[in-house]
C-alpha cells in the first residue's frame, strides 16, 4: 500500500481549510441572502460549491477519503479554462468579467501539487473496484440475513 508521509497529510488539511474557509467567506453568504429571481443555473452553481465547501470539513478529518473531492475541484476548473475560457481567449471575446474568473479558477492549478498522485494511481486506478456481481461481494447473503 502506498504512504502518505505527515507532511502531505497536512498541505492536504491546508487546502481542505482553504477550500471550507474560501467558499465558506464567498459563496455562503450568496446562498443564504439570495434574491427569489435569481437565475436557475446560477442557484445550482452556489448550491454546488456550497457543498463543497461543506465537504471539505470532512477533508479537515479524512484527508484521503477525501481525495475525490480534490479531483472533483481540479477536474471541474481545468474543464472549464479548456471548454469555456480558452476558446474565447483565442477568438478575442475574453470580457474582464471572464478574464477575473480565469484568474480565479486557475489558481486551482495549485491542486496539482497538493494531491498525491501515485496514492490516487495505486487506489483509483490500478487497485481492483468493488465486485458488481451480489454473490461474488457477499451482499446477497448480508441481505437475506436482514430481510428475516
Amino acid at each position: 500500500m502506498i504512504q502518505v508521509s505527515p507532511i502531505r497529510l497536512w498541505v492536504m488539511r491546508a487546502m481542505y481549510l482553504v477550500m471550507a474557509v474560501g467558499l465558506g467567506l464567498t459563496i455562503w453568504p450568496l446562498i443564504l441572502n439570495h434574491d427569489s429571481d435569481l437565475p436557475r443555473m446560477t442557484g445550482v452553481v452556489f448550491a454546488l460549491l456550497g457543498t463543497i465547501g461543506l465537504l471539505a470539513l470532512l477533508g479537515l478529518r479524512y484527508p484521503l477519503q477525501m481525495i475525490p473531492l480534490l479531483l472533483l475541484e481540479l477536474t471541474w476548473k481545468l474543464l472549464w479554462l479548456v471548454a469555456f475560457a480558452l476558446p474565447r481567449w483565442v477568438d478575442g471575446t475574453l470580457d474582464e468579467g471572464m478574464r477575473s474568473s480565469v484568474f480565479d479558477t486557475s489558481l486551482g492549478i495549485v491542486l496539482i501539487l497538493v494531491i498525491p498522485w501515485r496514492y490516487v494511481w495505486a487506489n483509483y486506478v490500478t487497485r481492483p473496484g468493488d465486485p458488481w456481481n451480489l454473490r461474488r461481494s457477499g451482499l446477497e447473503g448480508a441481505r437475506a440475513r436482514a430481510a428475516s
